[in-house]
């Protein structure tokens, strides 16, 4: 889940089956709150990351959070909203998203071969409860993907987002290019570089 895209793909036994892009990412929630709020997109993005959530939960209507105004200085007006109404714009372009998903799953004909289990990865994954959202709309269960055992990774680095960037070093800083063969004939196991980062992905996160 980037900031201007979401990427799926799915392997099955260490093997990339499918690949599609949607053109949703963080950056539209980052914009629906700077037009919702009439807020600059600096500050959009900060009540994103500090108190945006993909569910409501009880607190979020007495939570008072201040959104400055497009155009005013520093100490200029300021909207101090409640929590709930930057939730209520967050929703609904993440279940956007997730719905896509699973369309695009559905219409592919591997939405049962893909499993049970979702890793997302990305730092729009990193909003509070995505995980439980999208276990909801895609009906499977729902981890965030971090970088594994790999050594060396600042804490700052160790979560959702930098998931993908490690994983491509990581790759390019291996040469064994081993891959698992298909247990099964319903995919050919591939060689090259798709068999190889399935099967990294499988044993790395």
């Amino acid at each position: 889940m980037g900031g201007g895209t979401t990427s799926i793909a799915v392997f099955h036994d260490g093997t990339l089956a499918f690949t599609d892009t949607i053109p949703v990412g963080g950056m539209h929630v980052t914009n629906d709150i700077a037009r919702g709020l009439s807020t600059p997109l600096s500050h959009a993005e900060r009540l994103k990351t500090l108190h945006g959530s993909s569910l409501p939960s009880p607190n979020d209507e007495r939570d008072i959070v201040d959104a400055p105004q497009i155009g005013e200085e520093e100490d200029g007006t300021v909207n101090r909203v409640p929590k709930s109404f930057i939730v209520s714009i967050i929703a609904p372009r993440l279940e956007e998203t997730f719905e896509i998903v699973r369309e695009r799953l559905e219409s592919s004909g591997l939405n049962k071969l893909a499993g049970r289990r979702v890793v997302l990865t990305g730092g729009a994954s990193q909003l509070n409860d995505v995980r439980h959202l999208a276990g909801q709309i895609l009906d499977k269960q729902v981890r965030l993907g971090r970088p594994m055992r790999i050594s060396g990774l600042a804490e700052a680095t160790g979560g959702p987002a930098f998931a993908t960037a490690a994983g491509l070093l990581s790759y390019a800083a291996d040469d064994r290019g081993e891959i698992r063969p298909a247990e099964t004939g319903m995919i050919k196991s591939y060689g090259g570089p798709f068999g190889r980062i399935g099967g990294w992905l499988r044993d790395h996160f």
